[in-house]
């Protein structure tokens, strides 16, 4: 009867069970299991994961004036954080990846002399049953107006003309839409809501306008070994960054311009060595949005894929594909950094803009999306030509 009673009695509810019980919730899981609750967004962190390098950056999803930015551009350059436990809290640290030495010695006071700066701290609401992660609430930041997650894009038509804008964040008519979790990144939908006013040398055209933009934010897992980094060529038109090298022997600081490229490897290593033609173990895909004219779909392939040329010249075959973007797969999402695509933009800039995110440790490319604005036809006509 003892053994039966021991038996039934009943578990102790943990603080992990009472954050979440008899409550609407929806739960994404990837690296990091994220939970929605109400307007609240919490992020179930694995301990495994402290102290790992994570990229973090924006993307439009959608916007009330693409005069302010387009859907699917990138708005701002992503950045390196760390989350970091400190006794009952967790801290989110900015990681600096500009400098660097191939001397022992000078790595060990570079590192003391780059700590990562305590950007926001989180306080721990509980731990997992199992004790293998911890629970804390990202609300806060992520319904916030930070100049590094904002809906302004620094390339678009306004900025881009020198107007001035007013911005008044408004946090009250600001929601969590929705979070999806993969292998290696986890997303956050934010709908942000301002009030914002235009205008030119401080004489305003509009004044308190409402605008809302829907932000997703992505939380990138890196490797924990970095690709090898290239240094750039000068004599090659590329894509770079540049880092400081502290070298030994005198030689005094050095800028070092790191090569922005994808990380192609020969899917037959023997075969690549002989000098011949091999696929990629992963090509580079681009995938075209659905929502282009129809007469320019066929071309938007053909401008992706005759890159293809190029890479054969280095050794690798159907490098570079385009895609159309698929119907009947349900794990495929523009959003998700992992995929590259080729939006369209119904806007009158005459341009096209795609701008990458890279690995800034390595120079890797983990993603390269192309922004395509309606008004691009406006350079292929005999009046823009003359005009230029």
């Amino acid at each position: 009867a003892s053994t039966e009673a021991t038996t039934k009695k009943e578990k102790k509810e943990t603080k992990y069970d009472k954050l979440f019980k008899d409550k609407k919730v929806t739960t994404a899981k990837g690296f990091i299991t994220l939970h929605k609750l109400d307007n609240k967004i919490y992020f179930e962190l694995p301990i495994k994961v402290m102290n790992r390098d994570i990229l973090l950056g924006s993307t439009i999803v959608e916007t009330t004036d693409n005069q302010f930015g387009c859907v699917g551009e990138k708005s701002g350059d992503p950045f390196l954080i760390r989350f970091v436990q400190r006794d009952s809290t967790i801290t989110l640290r900015r990681v600096q990846a500009g400098q660097f030495s191939e001397d022992r010695e000078i790595k060990k006071r570079l590192v003391s002399s780059t700590m990562p700066a305590i950007a926001e701290t989180f306080e721990i609401k509980a731990y997992n049953n199992d004790s293998t992660a911890v629970v804390f609430d990202m609300t806060d930041y992520l319904l916030s107006d930070k100049k590094n997650l904002s809906p302004f894009s620094p390339y678009s038509m306004m900025e881009m003309m020198g107007a001035d804008i007013s911005k008044d964040f408004e946090k009250e008519s600001s929601f969590i839409q929705g979070v999806k979790g993969f292998e290696d990144n986890v997303s956050i939908r934010s709908l942000l809501t301002y009030k914002i006013s235009v205008g030119m040398k401080g004489n305003y055209a509009v004044k308190k306008m409402p605008f809302t933009a829907v932000m997703n934010r992505s939380f990138i897992l890196l490797p924990e070994q970095p690709m090898r980094p290239r240094y750039a060529d000068p004599r090659i038109g590329i894509f770079d960054h540049s880092v400081v090298e502290f070298a030994s022997e005198g030689r005094g600081l050095r800028t070092r311009h790191i090569a922005h490229r994808w990380n192609l490897e020969p899917s037959d290593s023997a075969a690549y060595l002989r000098g011949e033609l091999v696929e990629p173990k992963k090509p580079i895909v681009f995938y075209i949005d659905d929502t282009f004219p129809l007469s320019w779909n066929k071309y938007i392939h053909k401008g992706v894929e005759v890159w293809q040329k190029a890479f054969e010249k280095i050794g690798f075959k159907n490098a570079i594909i385009a895609k159309d973007f698929p119907k009947d797969d349900p794990n495929f999402d523009p959003e998700n950094i992992k995929y590259s695509c080729i939006r369209y933009a119904p806007s009158t800039v005459a341009n096209a803009m795609g701008p990458s995110w890279i690995d800034p440790r390595s120079g890797e490319i983990i993603n390269a999306s192309v922004t395509v604005f309606h008004n691009i036809c406006l350079l292929y006509t005999s009046d823009a030509a003359d005009d230029l």
